[in-house]
């Protein structure tokens, strides 16, 4: 299939945002092994949690009603990756059934070896994040993932029902509780990858940084930044390759477009200033943005 060069941008940015938790994550398990993993696990749920409240202000702001309906279908944090495939069976205020048939996360984890460091993904992230959007009363069954050897597909069964709410909470999530509610005229927004995959991109690391350094001390953050050489070498094989494949250049133009984080740090110092503890910001900087510099030559 021929992509244009913005839908490459889009699949390269979801690929670097992916490998960082496959390098970091495994990493961590790799050389501090349960300690690692049970470090990962929080980390990530954390980070789900920190998504889903973003998730959750921005549909109060704009007075949307917080249910299945809106979690999966207002103001997307993301563009669509061209690759992926979903076989959407239900979708309603209440629920949301589907089955994802191609996942570009899983198949780039496959790639490197990571599959294992996905499947941890899977399972602490989406119940972490579904579940805390709707005030912690959503029910989350994902009983096959792509991660998981064997299963052919993600078979996710995501469910809010207004009987497992308290009285206050059911106006907020449905509007038959709420007489005087008037659906508000949203505005479509269009979604910027760049910046969608730069704030995720930025809070997953942090997460990943911030339970290594709590749990697990200096041995966790100087696995976080062998994890960040890893992600760095591996980033700029995979640039090198794939710009070669259309005949581009890999330069600070290119990879401005292609990879979530800027290779100067303080280009994204916005977000570094909520998500800067624990010198995030400058282990990056150096351990990833500077090796990765040098990789291609820039």
């Amino acid at each position: 299939m021929m992509y244009t060069y913005e839908q490459k941008c889009v699949m390269n940015l979801g690929d670097a945002y992916t490998l960082l938790y496959g390098f970091i994550a495994g990493n961590l398990i790799d050389k501090l092994g349960k300690s690692g993993e049970r470090a990962v696990r929080e980390a990530t749920r954390q980070f789900g949690y920190d998504r889903a409240e973003t998730t959750r202000k921005r549909h109060l702001e704009v007075n949307a009603k917080i249910n299945m309906l809106n979690l999966f279908t207002l103001f997307h944090d993301l563009p669509s990756d061209p690759r992926f495939r979903r076989e959407l069976q239900e979708i309603n205020p209440q629920e949301r059934v589907s089955h994802t048939l191609v996942c570009p996360m899983a198949d780039i984890w496959a790639e490197y070896g990571q599959k294992a460091i996905g499947r941890i993904y899977c399972e602490e992230f989406h119940p972490a994040c579904y579940n805390h959007y709707a005030f912690d009363k959503t029910q989350v069954n994902l009983s096959k993932t792509l991660t998981q050897d064997g299963d052919e597909y993600c078979d996710f069964n995501v469910i809010l029902r207004p009987e497992t709410l308290p009285e206050d909470l059911k106006p907020v999530c449905f509007a038959e509780y709420d007489p005087c509610y008037r659906e508000p005229e949203i505005p479509h927004v269009e979604t910027d990858g760049k910046k969608g995959f730069a704030l995720l991109a930025v809070k997953l690391y942090f997460y990943l940084l911030k339970y290594a350094a709590l749990q697990l001390g200096e041995a966790g953050v100087q696995a976080v930044r062998e994890g960040l050489n890893q992600f760095a070498d591996a980033m700029g094989d995979l640039f090198l390759k794939r710009a070669a494949e259309d005949g581009l250049a890999v330069n600070r133009a290119y990879v401005r477009d292609n990879l979530p984080v800027d290779l100067d740090t303080q280009v994204d110092a916005p977000l570094w200033e909520t998500y800067g503890d624990y010198n995030a910001r400058e282990e990056m900087q150096k351990e990833f943005c500077d090796r990765l510099a040098a990789k291609v030559g820039i």
